[in-house]
């Protein structure tokens, strides 16, 4: 059996897949990661990015309105661009999000560890956690589509109440010495240089078009798929924002939300109640983007296995009609990525200079590169995404030029500052980007191996959704 299940979804179970972008644990690891790498102006780079992808985010959308498959940006570059790039593409995506699923894997360990040993006294090291995550999120995708993206929405609202209570503390009271200061928003006040943190700022945003992994399972893809994509888009823009605007007036230092996140800034205030929910979403919210962004690489392995790129028992399906064994293949490897973390890194702390502990474990190196290596592959996706809507219809009306435009520059932009000195990962995070070529030196050479037959038939198939 190959047939994954048809007509089932709705338009809610499609934003629930799309919001496995993972607002609440984007916002607590990367919040203040933005924040340093930005010059201290952060806010105004998320706002720069929020219209970078409602650009993107239209034009997937327009994509979406046309073609209605399960192989989400490998359909969309397969009738734009052609047959070959459309395979790379899929070859790439399926890497980044990969790279994306581990980073959230070892960042739940961390945290889990640190939560649950604080709470509860239960020190289990890092590694633990985090393939319980894989686990569960292996679990819940096997056993259905629509469990796991009712999970997912169930679980993102529980986690956004914290938040909002938080945001709601600090709009009150303000934030360090009572301030309510709109600095951030300004580019001038920038130490440093604006455009060093847009690939973690983009980081926030990758995901909102897995909504389309499920075309061919949702009820009236051309209308639920484009509707998810956008009211996504605008939904965890305006969370990002005022959570980074809450990170940036809540502490006196960058390092002080670096080394407690969102939960220290509630306990200074003595809500430890909150401080408990807050790190406590932030597990949950982990746990959603595990089950989404499996959803969505179960699909794609299932795609390109369908059309012969990739071995046949991919494609095969459960009872449930679901992809139970590249789900499988997807967890295992997310699970040898947590151990070779755990090889490369151990369960140590990691230390300052000065001996004081700035992050619970040497792991976080590990996070950094899955995330900056998923990061830069997915931007280089997004911007053929972007030229294949220029080659096939966004010359047609000026709103569809302008929307493809935008969001061609915003992935440049977060490409091109990979490589410019001042704006380049530094540390353990630049292995993210020499992982990344690796990956397209991987993929162009499968592209060269596989048979011509093969890419014909996937191509093929991909060119059928119309």
């Amino acid at each position: 059996m190959n047939r994954l299940a048809s007509g089932q979804l709705t338009t809610i179970d499609c934003i629930a897949q799309s919001l496995a972008v993972g607002p609440i644990f984007s916002a607590a690891a990367l919040g203040s990661v933005v924040a340093a790498l930005s010059g201290g102006v952060g806010s105004f780079v998320i706002v720069l990015v929020t219209v970078g992808f409602l650009g993107l985010g239209w034009t997937i959308s327009e994509f979406a309105k046309r073609y209605s498959g399960a192989g989400t940006l490998y359909e969309y570059v397969a009738h734009s661009l052609g047959k070959r790039p459309a395979v790379f593409t899929s070859g790439l995506y399926i890497l980044a999000i990969g790279g994306l699923v581990a980073s959230a894997a070892i960042y739940f360990g961390i945290n889990a560890r640190t939560f649950f040993e604080d709470r509860l006294g239960l020190g289990l090291p890092w590694w633990v956690w985090a393939l319980g995550f894989v686990t569960v999120t292996y679990v819940i995708n096997v056993l259905g589509v629509q469990i796991s993206v009712r999970t997912q929405l169930t679980v993102l609202i529980l986690s956004l109440i914290p938040f909002a209570l938080l945001a709601l503390m600090v709009i009150l009271h303000g934030g360090a010495g009572g301030s309510r200061s709109l600095s951030s928003f300004n580019p001038g006040n920038s130490q440093g240089s604006v455009f060093k943190g847009i690939l973690f700022a983009i980081e926030l945003f990758v995901g909102v078009e897995l909504a389309a992994a499920l075309g061919e399972e949702t009820a009236n893809p051309r209308h639920s798929i484009p509707l998810a994509v956008m009211t996504t888009i605008l939904v965890v823009g305006v969370f990002y924002v005022l959570t980074q605007w809450v990170g940036q007036v809540g502490f006196a230092r960058i390092d002080d939300w670096t080394a407690g996140g969102y939960g220290a800034l509630a306990e200074d205030r003595g809500h430890h109640w909150l401080a408990t929910l807050i790190d406590l979403a932030v597990l949950l919210d982990l746990l959603a983007i595990g089950i989404g962004m499996t959803v969505a690489l179960a699909r794609g392995l299932f795609t390109l296995a369908r059309d012969g790129m990739l071995p046949k028992p991919l494609a095969a399906t459960n009872g449930r009609s679901i992809p139970v064994v590249a789900t499988s293949v997807i967890s295992g490897a997310i699970a040898v990525a947590v151990l070779f973390a755990l090889a490369r890194y151990g369960t140590g702390a990691l230390l300052a200079p000065d001996n004081s502990v700035v992050l619970p474990q040497k792991a976080f190196q590990g996070f950094l590169i899955a995330s900056t290596l998923g990061g830069f592959l997915v931007c280089i996706c997004y911007a053929l995404v972007a030229l294949g809507a220029l080659a096939r219809f966004a010359t047609r009306r000026p709103i569809d030029l302008i929307a493809a435009l935008i969001g061609l520059a915003t992935c440049v932009l977060g490409i091109a500052a990979q490589f410019v000195q001042g704006t380049a990962p530094t540390g353990d995070a630049k292995w993210g980007i020499w992982l990344g070529l690796i990956a397209i030196g991987a993929c162009a050479g499968w592209i060269a191996v596989s048979k011509r037959e093969n890419l014909e038939k996937a191509g093929n198939h991909a060119l059928r959704h119309t």
